[in-house]
């Protein structure tokens, strides 16, 4: 079964992990592993309660194919410097790497955004918490979410659109069908079947 470790910070945010997991979770072959600092119960910010399944010691030890860095209000303290050891695992095995809205600045402050296109919440405040460590405002792009080989990053609300880049990047499933899982919960139930259903005209004149 192959592993997706979701970093969990105490207040994390909690719709910006909901649609991936459940994504993912339902997919044979794969299984959501959430991570902390410590075995015990972290809170959303919508007042959730988690108990991670490792710590980030434990993490350290294992096989995963992607590190889901989940925004919150913990990414600019000290808990968060705990999580490099886990970040630098994943580049040494070439896992993909995904952070949304303040785990971006994270990442920033770690230099793992200098050589790529990226996206984060706001440029000023990207470059302003990870200072000198950060070098790529050349490469910042103003979307919701971008993909460059394993690296995915994401505003905070651009869930969908990270969820979406994250399944392309596992392969989870065909191109086409994560097209519809993102149509259907993007543009709501009855819009996505309009669409699909104005794509399967256009394939039948074709």
């Amino acid at each position: 079964m192959t592993e997706v470790f979701f970093v969990l910070l105490e207040d994390y945010a909690d719709w910006e992990a909901a649609s991936i997991a459940a994504a993912l979770n339902q997919q044979e072959g794969f299984t959501v592993k959430t991570v902390s600092n410590e075995k015990q119960a972290i809170h959303s910010m919508g007042g959730f309660s988690t108990l991670p399944d490792y710590t980030l010691a434990e993490a350290c030890q294992k096989e995963f194919a992607a590190l889901i860095l989940i925004g919150g209000k913990s990414w600019r303290t000290d808990k968060a410097k705990e999580v490099d050891a886990l970040v630098a695992k994943a580049e040494q095995q070439g896992a993909v790497i995904a952070a949304i809205c303040d785990a971006t600045v994270y990442l920033g402050s770690l230099g793992l955004l200098n050589d790529h296109k990226h996206t984060s919440n706001q440029l000023q405040d990207l470059q302003e918490y990870a200072g000198a460590c950060y070098t790529g405002g050349n490469l910042y792009v103003e979307t919701q979410a971008i993909r460059v080989g394993n690296l995915i990053t994401a505003n905070g609300t651009g869930h969908l659109e990270f969820a979406r880049e994250i399944l392309l990047a596992l392969q989870v499933m065909p191109e086409k069908e994560v097209e519809q899982w993102y149509n259907f919960y993007k543009l709501g139930y009855y819009e996505a079947i309009k669409q699909e259903l104005r794509n399967a005209g256009e394939d039948h004149v074709g």
